[in-house]
């Protein structure tokens, strides 16, 4: 029997809660009976709780549910094989493998709630140490994660993200265009997205016919609006499904991404697959992930951004074709995830 963490069904989505759920999803059909879902109370995505039948045990939630309801109940059963989905796991539970997707949480410490970074910076570098193989979403987070845990690299095995099935389908969406063309960026608010600096570089291009349009949830341990000054062309998005989001992607003019730090970057993947021009940081993570056909800017400059968003608006091409996409899809992350647990099964 395997046990998956699912304590991902009580948080919203960012990349690593979609990381678990596509995951999950294709486990599920892999291991049929042989694999069940448990969770804490305070479940948010129904719907996908049901696909999975997960199982609410004990009565605590977050990181002390992990710790105490969660560990006691793999010793009441067994100690089977546990496999935590984002990041965190057991501190005491030696017998599972835990996916760590970066490590902003060190790097950029100062960056999230002191509760979280508190949490993230004791529970991560421990579990690591203790369970039995690490999941991680890039070569470049690999290299990061052997750097700052003194992790042998045979310990972790690289499973990329991939394409949702929504955005593979080359299907077009009833959706209201906006009246004015746009620039689109997505993700979860965070200092490191660089949206400040975005913002700035966005308003030196002093053009009133195009938008900015920003689409990602604010979460209380990351950033809050606030943050940023209001712009009229500069558009907030938030609690976009991703029936929606396709849309914008397939209507946009171009995507923006000057993010200082990914483990991986879903939304680069995403625009590539509607053939969106792709103005990108130049980081290790997109250098493995992304291709010679992008723009690639210094995301610590405002002008390299203003002069890659200029530089893109001269040819928007909506054809542009990226082979490395044939890399990132769920069945074969899938697959390699089933392989590793089989391993640990034997």
């Amino acid at each position: 029997m395997i046990i998956v963490n699912a304590r991902f069904l009580t948080q919203p989505i960012t990349g690593v809660q979609r990381f678990a759920i596509e995951i999950s999803r294709l486990l599920k059909l892999r291991f049929q009976g042989d694999i069940r879902f448990i969770t804490c109370p305070g479940i948010i995505h129904q719907k996908i709780a049901k696909e999975l039948d997960a199982e609410v045990v004990g009565v605590n939630k977050s990181h002390v549910w992990e710790q105490v309801d969660l560990y006691l109940y793999l010793l009441r059963n067994g100690s089977p094989l546990l496999l935590s989905l984002g990041f965190t796991g057991p501190l005491l539970y030696k017998n599972q493998i835990v996916s760590i997707h970066d490590v902003a949480f060190k790097l950029y410490k100062d960056t999230f709630s002191k509760s979280f970074s508190s949490v993230y910076n004791f529970v991560v570098p421990r579990v690591a140490k203790r369970c039995l193989h690490i999941i991680t979403v890039s070569h470049s987070a690999k290299h990061e994660l052997v750097k700052e845990f003194d992790l042998p690299e045979s310990k972790i095995q690289v499973v990329y993200n991939g394409i949702s099935s929504v955005f593979r389908k080359n299907k077009k969406v009833i959706f209201k265009k906006p009246a004015k063309p746009y620039i689109l960026t997505v993700s979860s608010h965070h200092p490191r997205k660089n949206y400040k600096r975005l913002i700035q570089a966005f308003e030196h291009l002093k053009v009133k016919d195009v938008d900015l349009y920003v689409i990602g949830n604010f979460i209380n341990h990351f950033a809050h609006k606030k943050d940023y000054q209001e712009n009229s062309n500069v558009k907030f998005l938030t609690n976009v499904s991703d029936e929606e989001l396709l849309g914008y992607y397939q209507n946009a003019e171009l995507f923006v991404f000057p993010s200082l730090y990914e483990g991986f970057g879903i939304p680069v993947i995403e625009a590539m697959s509607q053939h969106l021009r792709c103005v990108i940081s130049d980081i290790p993570v997109f250098r493995e992930i992304g291709d010679e056909s992008v723009i690639y800017i210094d995301p610590l400059n405002v002008q390299s951004i203003t002069d890659g968003i200029k530089k893109g608006l001269l040819n928007p091409t909506k054809t542009q074709h990226y082979p490395k996409l044939e890399k990132f899809n769920w069945e074969n992350s899938a697959e390699s995830v089933s392989n590793l647990l089989n391993n640990y099964l034997k």
